[in-house]
C-alpha cells in the first residue's frame, strides 16, 4: 500500500514538473510588433527550456534582431526583426549551429 502511495506521489510530482517545463513564459505572438517582420525557423535538437533560453540569448545578440523566442516543444524559433533592418537567414542559421542545434527551414 505504501509502495502505491509513493508511486502516486512520484508520478504527481513528475507531472507538475513537466507541466512547468513546458511553459516558456509570455509568447511573442501576444505582444505587439506592428512595424516588425516576424520570422519562424525550424530548430532540431532542443530538448529543454534551458536549451531554448541559450539559443534566445545568442540570437538576440544579432544587431538586426529585436526579440527572439525559441520553443523547445514546437522545435521552432520565432524572430522579430528590428524595423528598417535587414536580417539574413544565414545569420540565424549560423546562430542555431553555434548553439549546437540543427537548423531546419524557414517556415515564415
Amino acid at each position: 500500500m505504501i509502495r502505491y502511495a509513493l508511486l502516486f506521489i512520484s508520478f504527481s510530482v513528475y507531472l507538475v514538473y513537466m507541466s512547468g517545463c513546458a511553459t516558456t513564459g509570455p509568447s511573442i505572438a501576444k505582444e505587439s510588433y506592428k512595424d516588425s517582420e516576424i520570422r519562424i525557423y525550424e530548430v532540431f535538437g532542443m530538448d529543454c527550456p534551458a536549451c531554448a533560453s541559450g539559443l534566445d540569448k545568442l540570437v538576440e545578440k544579432i544587431p538586426a534582431v529585436k526579440k527572439s523566442e525559441a520553443n523547445w516543444n514546437d522545435k521552432q524559433l520565432v524572430v522579430i526583426v528590428q524595423p528598417g533592418e535587414q536580417l539574413q537567414d544565414e545569420d540565424i542559421f549560423n546562430a542555431i549551429k553555434r548553439s549546437n542545434f540543427t537548423p531546419g527551414k524557414r517556415i515564415k
